[in-house]
């Protein structure tokens, strides 16, 4: 398994933390914020040839002709750039073409291929655009035997709750004429109230399955906009390469972010916790610091945390040291656990969640510190109960 960068807003902090401090493995450029003209040039000060090998580039065609915002109108051929009254699959196909195209000319490797939102009520259109995509890839690949290519499958929202739909769906994707190398999987969850990971039993399930199905079925997996909670599913079954971003619009598709400019909230920030396996909001650090018991959720062996946690360090969700030190703590956290055997992982992994609960225990009985909300450890419970489930 390998970890890559998503990259985004201030994507000088992933290539920082690969080139200066040996976080991650490569990279995922996204069209929203990479202009069409800087393929090819120096980004961020890093010379292309010192990125394009282990690069990708997510053109992000998810909301189609409604896109908006960001750098994507830059690239001539992305759907934005359709007028209102295309909307046929032959367009879309061309489009397709045209992306495809231009990551092969331009030296990437590893081919992300575009694709687009769909909702479940539009499965059959997903399903033919998907055969046609197939077809194309398919005489495209003949000339480029030497290139990876991976499919895009955006499952949305309402899909990822549906098992009837995610069946079918695997049963297209898994078929047998399929020539994709593999498959860049995004998944919408449905949002929660005060939760930044799915808790949904429906969700975790399926999104297991997903991985578990196209795995055992011989397609590589890359997984678009992961979250911490890829722990949960490593140590479940194989992923070959998974995405560590720094914002949280990088680590939790949504659809909307396509479709309309989002400016980012106020935020002093979040602290990731490999011992509490969660985020802890700034606010939060300081009642910890208060009650002499901050060390007990602290990242061993991690420069940026020692940054942060420092009583002198003015807390703001714009410092790179914030967002690197979850960058570092989740790259180690996901290769600790991928690193062992497959069948010993999940034994492994639901130690640590014991750990975590019993530190969240600890604050409670012993601090009388009432961690709450994201904050608290509202997750851990639900983790359990797929890892029970998956005997």
């Amino acid at each position: 398994m390998q970890t890559l960068h998503q990259l985004g807003h201030n994507q000088k902090w992933g290539l920082d933390s690969y080139f200066q401090n040996t976080i991650g493995d490569g990279f995922i450029f996204g069209a929203y914020n990479l202009p069409a003209s800087k393929i090819g040039s120096k980004i961020s000060g890093y010379k292309w040839e010192d990125l394009i090998e282990i690069s990708l580039l997510d053109l992000q065609f998810y909301a189609s002709k409604k896109s908006d915002g960001g750098k994507l109108s830059t690239y001539r051929f992305h759907p934005i750039n359709l007028n209102q009254v295309q909307e046929t699959i032959v367009d879309g196909i061309t489009c397709v073409e045209a992306g495809v195209n231009l990551q092969l000319s331009s030296g990437f490797q590893k081919i992300i291929i575009p694709s687009f939102y769909q909702t479940t009520n539009k499965s059959e259109k997903n399903i033919n655009l998907l055969k046609s995509i197939n077809k194309l890839v398919q005489k495209i690949k003949k000339s480029h035997q030497n290139k990876e290519f991976y499919m895009t499958l955006c499952v949305s929202k309402d899909g990822i709750v549906d098992s009837s739909y995610i069946e079918k769906l695997l049963t297209e994707t898994t078929d047998i004429n399929m020539c994709f190398d593999g498959y860049y999987i995004v998944i919408e969850s449905p949002k929660e109230y005060k939760h930044k990971i799915p808790t949904d039993i429906r969700v975790l399930v399926n999104t297991k399955k997903i991985f578990e199905t196209l795995n055992k079925q011989g397609f590589k997996t890359i997984w678009g906009y992961a979250n911490w909670d890829a722990l949960l599913f490593t140590s479940l079954t194989d992923i070959q390469y998974i995405t560590i971003g720094t914002y949280e619009n990088l680590r939790c598709f949504c659809l909307e972010r396509f479709l309309e400019d989002q400016a980012g909230g106020p935020s002093k920030g979040w602290y990731y916790s490999e011992k509490l396996l969660n985020f802890v909001k700034a606010q939060d650090i300081e009642i910890l610091r208060m009650f002499n018991c901050l060390d007990i959720i602290k990242n061993e062996k991690n420069i940026f945390t020692d940054i942060i946690l420092n009583s002198s360090f003015i807390w703001n969700t714009h410092k790179p040291e914030v967002h690197k030190n979850y960058l570092l703590a989740i790259d180690r956290g996901l290769k600790s656990i991928n690193q062992k055997p497959l069948h010993e992982r999940k034994d492994c992994f639901l130690r640590q969640i014991n750990n975590a609960k019993n530190i969240y225990k600890i604050l409670t009985e012993k601090y009388r510190v009432l961690l709450s909300d994201e904050s608290s450890d509202y997750h851990l419970n639900y983790w359990v109960n797929l890892l029970n489930l998956s005997e």
